[in-house]
C-alpha cells in the first residue's frame, strides 16, 4: 500500500509539474527569436502578433532578429535554450524542414529539439522578372531560357523556402538558371530593381509594391490555386506542375517545453491573428491565417521534410 501511494504521489507530482507553469505564465518577457533579417516577410509577420500577444499576455513579447546559414542559427539558438516558454523560433516552417536534408550536421535536430508550437500563416511565393527580360508569363520564360541557358534567379539565401522553390522550379521545367542567393527577402527584390539579376522567386511582402507599380513583372505564384488576395496572377502550376512553395510562418519551442505552455501559447498565437492589425497585414501580403494545433504542426513538418528531401536529392543542391 506504501509502495502504491508513493507512486500515486509521483504522478500527481508529474502533473501539478506540467500545469503549474502555466498558471502563472508568463511572469517576464517573452523572446522570440526570428530567423530572418528586418524587412522580409517572416519578420513582418512575428511583429505583428509579438504586438497583439503583448497586449494580451501583459507581458512584453520581445522580437529578436538572428538571421544567416538558411535559418540554423537562429534555430540552434532555441533548440539549446531553456524549455520554459520564455525563448520561442518564429521562422518559416518550410526553410526549417529543408535544413535536415540540406545539411549533413547541424547542431541540432530539426524535429527532435523542438516542441511544435503553431502554425501561423502561409504566403505563397512569387516569381517575379526585371521588364527588360522581355517575357510576361511562365511559358514564355521557359521557352526563353531554353534558349538562352543560365538566367539569373535569385532567392534569399542558400537553403531557404525561396531557393529551393527555385530550384524546384528549375526541375520541374527542365531549364538551366544560374542561381543567385543574397540574405533576406527584400535583398533580391532590390538586386533586381537595380538589374543585377533578372529574376527572383521572392516573398509576396518583398515584391509585390514593385509589381503593383510596374517595376517587375508577376510570372506566377508557387501554389497549387490561385491566392484569394492576388487573383488575377496565374500559378506556376497553371504551366509547370509541381511547383509549389510558401513562406509557412510558424513557432517553435525548444523540446520539453510543457506542454500546458505549448497549449496556452498556441491559443495567443491563434487568437493575436485573429486582430484586426493582423488581418490587414496578412491580407496585404497574400497570408492566409493557419489555425493548427500543435500534433498537426508536427504532422505537417514530417510531410514538408520528407517532399524537401526529394528535391534536395532530385537537384543536387549543396550547402556552401
Amino acid at each position: 500500500m506504501r509502495a502504491a501511494s508513493r507512486i500515486t504521489l509521483g504522478i500527481i507530482s508529474i502533473i501539478l509539474s506540467q500545469s503549474l507553469p502555466a498558471q502563472n505564465y508568463p511572469v517576464k518577457p517573452i523572446r522570440v527569436i526570428v530567423s530572418f533579417p528586418p524587412g522580409g516577410a517572416t519578420d513582418l509577420f512575428s511583429r505583428v502578433t509579438a504586438a497583439e500577444m503583448t497586449k494580451n499576455l501583459g507581458q512584453q513579447v520581445i522580437v529578436e532578429n538572428r538571421p544567416g546559414a538558411g535559418t540554423t542559427i537562429a534555430a540552434d539558438i532555441v533548440a539549446k535554450a531553456a524549455p520554459d516558454g520564455y525563448t520561442l523560433l518564429f521562422t518559416d516552417l518550410s526553410t526549417h524542414t529543408i535544413s535536415t536534408s540540406l545539411y549533413a550536421r547541424l547542431p541540432y535536430h530539426p524535429l527532435r529539439d523542438f516542441a511544435p508550437v503553431a502554425a501561423v500563416n502561409s504566403s505563397p511565393l512569387l516569381l517575379v522578372a526585371h521588364p527588360s527580360v522581355g517575357v510576361k508569363n511562365v511559358a514564355g520564360l521557359v521557352a526563353m531560357a531554353k534558349k538562352h541557358p543560365g538566367i539569373t534567379l535569385a532567392n534569399s539565401g542558400i537553403g531557404t523556402v525561396t531557393h529551393m522553390t527555385a530550384e524546384r522550379f528549375r526541375w520541374r521545367a527542365g531549364i538551366e538558371v544560374t542561381a543567385v542567393s543574397y540574405k533576406g527577402g527584400a535583398t533580391p527584390v532590390i538586386a533586381a530593381l537595380g538589374g543585377e539579376v533578372a529574376m527572383v522567386m521572392a516573398t509576396v511582402p518583398a515584391s509585390i509594391q514593385y509589381v503593383q507599380k510596374g517595376k517587375l513583372v508577376a510570372l506566377g505564384l508557387a501554389a497549387t490555386k490561385r491566392s484569394p488576395f492576388l487573383r488575377e496572377i496565374p500559378t506556376i502550376g497553371e504551366t509547370i506542375k509541381g511547383v509549389e512553395g510558401a513562406v509557412i510562418s510558424g513557432v517553435l519551442a525548444p523540446a520539453g517545453t510543457p506542454r500546458a505552455i505549448i497549449e496556452r501559447l498556441n491559443a495567443e498565437y491563434a487568437r493575436a491573428s485573429e486582430a484586426p492589425r493582423a488581418k490587414e497585414v496578412y491580407e496585404q501580403n497574400a497570408a492566409e491565417t493557419l489555425v493548427m494545433t500543435p500534433a498537426q504542426v508536427l504532422e505537417s513538418m514530417e510531410r514538408d521534410t520528407k517532399a524537401w528531401a526529394e528535391v534536395v536529392k532530385a537537384t543536387g543542391v549543396k550547402p556552401l
